[in-house]
C-alpha cells in the first residue's frame, strides 16, 4: 500500500484560529457570561472558542489550571480572560513564561497598583476607579471643596473611594463624611442616611453601589427624598433600566460618570447598540461591551495573517488602535492597560444625556505608576462588582 496522507480536512483544521474564554459565574449578575460571549461573538471573527468556568474569577489557581489545560490539551496559545485582581500576577506570570497571549478584561473597581508590564499580557478595563478619579477632578474644577460619599458596606471594600480621594486631595478638596449602608440595613435605613448627610452639608454626593446594594439604596432616595437636596452622581453600576423605572422621581436629574452609555452618538458605538438590538432584542450590558471591545483588538489581530500568528506578531499588532464603542482602544506602554475618557450624563424624562466630558489627560495612570505601594491585595476579590 502507498503511503497514507492526512485528509484534507484535517489539513485545514490544524491551521484554525483557537480562542481559549476564561468566564466567571454571577449570581447577582447571572447573564455576565452570555453577554460577554455575545459581545465578542457580533464581531463574526471565524474563529473557534473554548469557553472553561473560572468560578467568580478570583482563584489564581483555578484560572491557571484551566489555561493550563487548555493550552496543552487544546494547543491553544491565545487567551481572553475575565478576570478579579486578588493574586492575579501569578496568573501572568504563567502566561508570559508559557509563551501565551493574554487579553484581560477586568471592572477596574480596585486601584492598578505599579506592576512591570508582562510580555503578552494585556489589560482591557471598564475603569471605575479611574472614572472615580475624573469625577473628583471635576468636582475640583467646579469648586466643590467638600464631597460626601454613599455607599455599602460591600462596595465600599473596593477602590472606588481611594481613587476620589486622590483626586480630591490634590486639587485642595476633602471628604466632608461618608455615609455606609451597614450589611444588615436598619428599618429606618433611608432616615439614618438624611440624619447623616444633613449635618455634613456637601457640595455634592458621590453614590457607589452595585447589585442589591443599589437597588437599597435608591429605595432609600426615594423615601427621603435627599436627591433634591444635593446634587448626586453615580457610578454605572449604581444605576440600571429597572432601578430608573421603580424608582424615576428620585432619580431624576441625578449624574452617572462612566467611560460608556449605550447613548454615546459615535458612529462605532451607534452600531454596536442596534446591531445587538437587532440580534437579541435588546440594549447591550457593560459586559457585552467589553466582550465587543475584545472581539474588535482579536479581529485586528487576525487582519491580514495566514493562519495562526506567533506571539511576536501578536505584541506588533498591539501597538495599533483599533476603533470601539469608547474611543480608540490604545494600550498604554508602560502598563499595557486601556484608559478613555469619561463622561458625565444626566438622567432625563427623555432618557440619558450627556452633561460633561472629562477628557483623559493620563494623570490617573501617571500617579499610579509614581505609586510604589505593592499590588492591591484588601477588599473584595471577584472579578465584578456584586454580593
Amino acid at each position: 500500500m502507498g503511503e497514507s496522507h492526512p485528509p484534507l480536512f484535517y489539513l485545514f483544521m490544524t491551521s484554525e484560529i483557537k480562542i481559549g474564554i476564561l468566564l466567571p459565574q454571577s449570581k447577582q449578575y447571572p447573564s455576565l457570561d452570555r453577554d460577554f460571549m455575545r459581545g465578542i461573538k457580533l464581531n463574526d471573527l471565524g474563529v473557534k472558542f473554548f469557553i472553561e468556568s473560572i468560578g467568580i474569577g478570583a482563584d489564581e489557581k483555578v484560572i491557571i489550571e484551566k489555561m493550563q489545560k487548555l493550552s496543552l490539551q487544546e494547543d491553544i496559545s491565545i487567551f481572553i480572560g475575565f478576570f478579579g485582581h486578588r493574586n492575579i500576577e501569578s496568573v501572568y506570570d504563567y502566561a508570559t513564561n508559557n509563551n501565551l497571549f493574554l487579553l484581560v478584561t477586568d471592572i477596574g473597581s480596585t486601584l492598578p497598583y505599579a506592576s512591570q508590564k508582562k510580555q503578552g499580557i494585556y489589560i482591557n478595563s471598564f475603569g471605575i476607579a479611574e472614572s472615580s478619579y475624573h469625577l473628583g477632578a471635576y468636582f475640583a474644577s467646579q469648586n466643590y471643596k467638600n464631597i460626601a460619599t454613599s455607599s455599602s458596606y460591600y462596595d465600599s471594600g473596593y477602590g472606588i473611594n481611594q481613587a476620589i480621594e486622590m483626586a480630591l486631595y490634590q486639587n485642595d478638596s476633602q471628604f466632608s463624611g461618608h455615609y455606609i449602608t451597614p450589611l444588615n440595613p436598619r428599618e429606618n435605613e433611608a432616615d439614618c442616611m438624611q440624619e447623616t448627610l444633613a449635618p455634613l452639608k456637601p457640595d455634592a454626593v458621590f453614590a457607589f453601589h452595585s447589585g442589591i446594594y443599589a437597588e437599597e439604596h435608591a429605595s432609600y432616595l426615594t423615601k427621603n427624598k435627599l436627591t433634591q437636596d444635593y446634587p448626586f452622581y453615580f457610578t454605572s453600576f449604581s444605576i440600571s433600566d429597572k432601578i430608573k423605572e421603580e424608582h424615576k422621581e428620585a432619580l431624576q436629574d441625578i449624574m452617572v460618570v462612566s467611560s460608556w452609555s449605550d447613548n454615546l452618538r459615535n458612529k462605532k458605538n451607534i452600531s454596536f447598540v442596534e446591531k445587538h438590538k437587532a440580534i437579541f432584542h435588546q440594549a447591550p450590558s457593560i459586559f457585552s461591551l467589553l466582550g465587543y471591545e475584545s472581539g474588535i483588538i482579536l479581529e485586528n489581530l487576525f487582519k491580514d495573517t495566514d493562519g495562526v500568528p506567533s506571539l511576536e506578531q501578536l505584541i506588533d499588532k498591539m501597538g495599533e488602535a483599533p476603533e470601539g464603542p469608547r474611543g480608540k482602544i490604545q494600550f498604554h506602554p508602560e502598563t499595557n492597560r486601556t484608559s478613555f475618557d469619561n463622561y458625565i450624563f444626566k438622567i432625563t424624562d427623555d432618557g440619558i444625556q450627556i452633561e460633561t466630558v472629562l477628557k483623559n489627560d493620563g494623570q490617573f495612570i501617571q500617579n499610579i505608576m509614581s505609586d510604589q505601594q505593592p499590588q492591591s491585595t484588601g477588599g473584595w476579590h471577584n472579578a465584578y462588582l456584586c454580593h
